[in-house]
């Protein structure tokens, strides 16, 4: 397996949706988009999710150690969990908001401050998501020593994420991939820029 078939894999699975016109995907963030990308449907492929958590482990494994791996409820989460496992380190998780029910938490899995600590998303696009996971976690006593996603846009609006990342696939790269192969032409490239 390699990042060509990977990024083949993506377009050919359709975990990766491009839509030529209206209506546009709305994501998380309210932003409209003509792409896609539904990481959920990745689970159902084990020989490829095995690929992402070495491919991405390899790369996290290259920096600064880590103390724990956190995943951001909820699309984070089986990767962080498999990525914990990888790197044989404590694995939680943080909710948007804490319980309103049990214990109130809004940290689960790690029952007491660490770091750094790995937090890990799916995918990033205009970093909200992260930040506030990031935010919650240091109000819990944590320290967030980076950030890994199997997908960036690479939008500008989230340059000003303050934490190292580790990306396993950006949008312009999958681009360049899927124009060489002939999903895309120039002008949809262009397009989608």
């Amino acid at each position: 397996m390699s990042y060509a078939a990977y990024c083949r894999f993506l377009w050919e699975a359709g975990i990766v949706e491009v839509r030529g016109g209206p209506p546009w995907f709305v994501w998380a963030s309210g932003r409209e988009s003509p792409v896609y990308v539904d990481h959920r449907r990745l689970l159902a492929y084990p020989s490829w999710r095995r690929w992402v958590v070495e491919a991405l482990g390899q790369r996290v494994g290259q920096g600064p150690p880590m103390q724990a791996v956190v995943g951001v409820a909820t699309a984070g989460i089986p990767w962080a969990a498999w990525l914990a496992e990888k790197l044989n380190l404590p694995a939680g998780y943080v909710r948007p908001q804490p319980k309103k029910h049990g214990l109130g938490h809004q940290v689960e899995g790690l029952t007491q401050p660490v770091g750094p600590v790995l937090l890990v998303e799916d995918l990033i696009s205009t970093g909200g998501s992260l930040l506030r996971a990031a935010q919650a976690l240091q109000e819990a006593g944590f320290f967030v020593g980076a950030v890994a996603a199997l997908w960036s846009y690479e939008l500008p609006e989230a340059e000003w994420l303050p934490f190292p990342r580790y990306i396993l696939l950006t949008f312009p790269q999958a681009l360049l991939y899927w124009q060489e192969a002939g999903f895309l032409s120039e002008a949809a490239v262009a397009f989608l820029r």
